[in-house]
């Protein structure tokens, strides 16, 4: 036979099939029914790198790796048998080079359809195989969990190693498999589920932190699906997963952290009110009763120490509601109010209070306004004015001679205020300090002038809110400037603002009733109101009650917090029953130590005119008396 297919083919007879081989671009070898090669064409002598009569009569088993061997002979077997026989090996050429070949065998027959030889037709896939072992080694070690499904039956033919690691699965054991013989089966009805939605949108299905059972327990992911397509046909179903369990964990964790840290933030304000209302009960009594020894006739000793004990109350009040307006900052509690006001104006009054300060140390008191910034603005006056008079009173405290000046001019598209002295300075290392809670530039300043160092934390923290910077320079024992940037804007004219005028006495006899739970507090309103008017006590919210709906008052003091019926219910029942008889509303002055914002809220809520914060002095409630029956009488003069 092997000569037959070597002869050249007579004049006219049959085409030579040896000369048609080697016309063939590919791999083809004739082999006996054992194996033995009878003839190889040119391209497969390039391939394996051998001429034919090096390799004619050599079995072609022999020249595989053992590895290929079993593959070929199965396909050998099959060609010999009648069928055509398929394998894929790795083939080694003569000078080493390592080929994958995809190789068919089928039989030869002759004019009697008996088989006498085999042929094999290689080709070869070196390239494409080299291209996806790199696939698949990318695919294998990319970190992130990947499988893929076979979208006819739904078994498994991809799974990476980190997809075996992340679901504790052996891919040699896994690929073949479905979902439901490696997952519990609602899991497997949901993949499943999730599948046939992929399939139908066309679309990549997103799963944020999917519970999944693991080797490991349930973990979560993020996991992301799509199916591959042939025209119309999906034929795989791919998910990239990720692990998110110890983020997930991770946030839980940080949420309760949050969750903790509101609460003990919730904690703190709560305690701070607790504690304002308790120190502003008793400071209330220290305050209305020093006013009140000062209108006396007192000798000179006694005055003295009477102006001591009023001073000392109202460093004790400036450091309270230093540390309520520094808790409030922190909770975000603290809202800047804009209406229009006049810059000059307010600089201006500000400085004068501070010069009482500056004249008691001999040191002078400059005060600059430039035109330009002597007008209208809008903006937040009660906290400008608080800022302000910090810098005032700090600038004064550390200047032992010489003077201190405050002006304020137009700064780019905003507006500048500065605070210059002639005192001790600071270094310019510690300026960072000046503006830290609890820090002054040096301890020992702390000690010589007092203070907490919490005014220039708070100061900073309202200018910020306001939208602007303040800052400072200075040198040690050559002075300090420290000024805030706002950007202020224009306004043409300043709105009509209630004008405090000298507290006088009501001009007409009053019986007042008033509810608070303290005796002290009961007493010191008795004192200041003992000439002026009628005063009826009582010590919770519902003797309050009884006591307006059995005599006529004509102004009512209510304390907020008391026992048995507060301050806020009393003040809504009363509302509601004098609506309903068709009355005319009672003034209601809300007296009361709780300071907070929500406070005076809840006061305006539940009905109340005024909110008069504890201490309170004389003047201070002669003046709330006036402007809640003043305005009484305006509302029954328009019904008139």
């Amino acid at each position: 036979m092997a000569d037959e297919v070597a002869q050249p083919p007579a004049a006219g007879g049959p085409v030579d099939l040896t000369a048609v081989l080697d016309a063939w671009p590919e791999c083809a070898r004739v082999l006996s029914l054992s194996g033995e090669i009878l003839h190889i064409n040119p391209a497969g002598e390039a391939l394996v790198e051998l001429p034919l009569d090096r390799v004619r009569g050599r079995s072609w088993p022999l020249l595989w790796p053992p590895e290929s061997r079993g593959p070929m002979q199965d396909a050998i077997a099959e060609a010999g048998s009648g069928k055509v026989g398929r394998f894929r090996g790795v083939c080694l050429s003569h000078n080493g080079n390592r080929l994958w070949l995809d190789t068919v065998v089928a039989p030869v027959r002759d004019a009697a359809g008996q088989i006498v030889n085999l042929l094999a037709v290689s080709r070869d896939i070196s390239d494409a195989m080299e291209s996806q072992a790199f696939l698949e080694s990318l695919v294998r070690l990319l970190p992130n969990p990947i499988l893929a499904k076979n979208a006819r039956d739904g078994r498994y033919v991809l799974i990476n190693q980190a997809a075996e690691e992340a679901f504790g699965l052996s891919s040699a054991q896994a690929i073949g498999k479905t979902a439901h013989q490696l997952f519990p089966q609602n899991e497997a009805r949901g993949f499943a589920q999730e599948d046939a939605e992929v399939v139908a949108s066309r679309t990549t299905r997103v799963s944020e932190e999917e519970p999944i059972t693991t080797r490991a327990g349930v973990r979560y992911f993020t996991t992301k699906k799509f199916a591959t397509y042939d025209g119309d046909q999906a034929l795989h179903l791919v998910t990239l997963g990720e692990d998110v369990t110890e983020r997930r964990e991770a946030g839980a964790a940080l949420r309760n952290a949050l969750a903790e840290a509101e609460q003990a933030n919730r904690a703190k304000s709560e305690f701070l009110a607790n504690m304002s209302h308790e120190i502003r009960t008793p400071l209330n009594g220290i305050v209305a009763g020093a006013d009140m020894l000062a209108r006396a006739r007192l000798e000179p000793r006694a005055r003295e120490l009477v102006q001591i004990i009023a001073s000392s109350a109202a460093n004790l009040e400036r450091l309270l509601s230093d540390i309520l307006d520094l808790a409030r900052i922190e909770a975000g509690r603290i809202a800047i109010e804009e209406t229009t006001f006049h810059l000059g104006e307010l600089v201006r009054t500000t400085a004068a209070l501070a010069r009482l300060q500056a004249d008691e140390k001999g040191v002078a008191l400059e005060v600059e306004v430039a035109p330009d910034v002597d007008r209208p603005f809008h903006g937040d006056p009660h906290r400008i004015r608080q800022v302000l008079q910090n810098l005032l009173s700090n600038a004064v405290k550390f200047t032992e001679k010489g003077s201190v000046a405050v002006s304020a001019a137009m700064q780019g598209p905003g507006v500048r205020v500065t605070v210059r002295d002639t005192g001790i300075g600071f270094r310019a290392e510690t300026k960072d300090r000046l503006f830290h809670r609890f820090h002054q530039a040096d301890g020992s300043i702390t000690r010589r002038f007092g203070g907490t160092g919490l005014g220039m934390t708070i100061s900073r923290e309202l200018v910020e809110l306001m939208g602007g910077v303040l800052d400072a320079e200075g040198r040690e024992g050559q002075g300090a400037a420290f000024w805030f940037d706002l950007p202020l804007r224009r306004a043409e004219t300043v709105e009509a603002v209630h004008e405090a005028v000298h507290a006088e006495a009501p001009d007409r006899p009053l019986r007042v009733l008033l509810a608070d739970d303290h005796p002290t507090n009961r007493k010191v309103i008795e004192l200041m109101l003992e000439d002026l008017a009628e005063l009826v006590s009582v010590e919770n919210g519902a003797e309050a009650l009884m006591a307006l709906g059995t005599d006529v008052f004509d102004l009512v003091l209510m304390d907020m917090q008391m026992p048995v019926m507060d301050g806020l219910e009393a003040t809504r029942r009363i509302r509601e029953t004098q609506a309903a008889a068709g009355q005319a509303p009672i003034p209601v002055i809300m007296l009361t130590a709780n300071a907070l914002p929500e406070h005076v809220a809840a006061s305006r809520a539940a009905g109340a005119d005024l909110h008069l914060e504890k201490p309170v002095t004389l003047t201070g409630l002669i003046e709330a008396m006036n402007d809640v029956l003043a305005a009484e009488d305006g509302v029954t003069a328009q019904a008139v």
